[in-house]
């Protein structure tokens, strides 16, 4: 920018630039001439320089709203792509599981009466055989089953007795189709040992559940023993570790649930054995 005159440092008044005098103070400006006019130009761009940051400032608002609208657009577009995408997952997994209960509970059945079709009719083994076999069976299809699937109790349940049954109805066809017999029992007897057919498969099916829970709950958490000094221990406090036993408690009782159970299953399999 040219300058045609500069300010005076005694009065602030504005001087020609040929000037060496001030007309107004008649002040001598020749030494103060240079500085005056050095001050002049460096007030010119401190003027420049705050247009310019004004003029940035301005243009960083605009673009940052204008990323923020963009941003929040694209959100709203994804977010409901994102809630389905994120239930899918979940749904996929509860398919797969319940797939994997209904495979074993066929699997479970065709192997019940693959056995029995070649223990009673190929090679006339004896009852006893068939009877091992129907519980050890269902105990280990239920044990993958409760590994594989993940479901829970009420649904291991509900599985090992519609297991039970339908062994038990094919275990009937079969020996119905060979020996052109009646396809249902006709006799107090032999309802009798098909409820103890039907009780011994099912508990052994969720007896491979319980197993498959007692694995894990020791896997979880060390073996715990309860014994005098636990009994007696106290913690920062000084209280009792009453939640410690009733924990230990309750590892017992999911210990033993198992052996309840594989006991109930043998003693319907083999009850008329024992009782004989």
């Amino acid at each position: 920018m040219s300058r045609t005159s500069f300010s005076c440092p005694f009065c602030c008044s504005d001087v020609p630039l040929q000037a060496s005098v001030c007309s107004h103070c008649t002040r001598d400006l020749v030494l103060f001439k240079p500085l005056a006019l050095q001050l002049n130009d460096l007030s010119d761009q401190v003027e420049q320089l705050k247009t310019v940051v004004q003029e940035q400032q301005t243009a960083l608002t605009e673009l940052k709203s204008h990323d923020i609208g963009a941003l929040a657009l694209a959100f709203s577009e994804q977010q409901p792509m994102a809630s389905v995408s994120s239930s899918t997952p979940a749904d996929s997994s509860a398919r797969k599981s319940g797939l994997t209960l209904v495979a074993m509970a066929l699997l479970t059945m065709a192997l019940v009466g693959l056995s029995h079709w070649v223990l009673l009719f190929v090679y006339d083994a004896p009852p006893l055989a068939l009877r091992l076999l129907t519980i050890t069976l269902p105990a280990l299809t239920g044990y993958v089953c409760a590994r594989k699937s993940g479901m829970g109790v009420l649904a291991q349940l509900l599985a090992a007795f519609t297991t039970g049954i339908a062994s038990v109805c094919l275990m009937l066809w079969i020996t119905a189709t060979i020996d052109a017999v009646p396809l249902w029992p006709t006799n107090a007897r032999d309802w009798k040992e098909t409820f103890e057919y039907v009780a011994a498969i099912s508990l052994a099916f969720f007896t491979g559940y319980l197993f498959h829970r007692l694995n894990v709950h020791w896997t979880q958490k060390q073996q715990i023993r309860i014994s005098l000094s636990v009994l007696l221990e106290r913690d920062e406090k000084g209280q009792f570790k009453i939640a410690e036993i009733t924990r230990q408690v309750q590892s017992l009782v999911t210990a033993f649930a198992p052996v309840v159970s594989a006991g109930t299953a043998l003693y319907s399999g083999l009850k008329v054995f024992v009782v004989n």
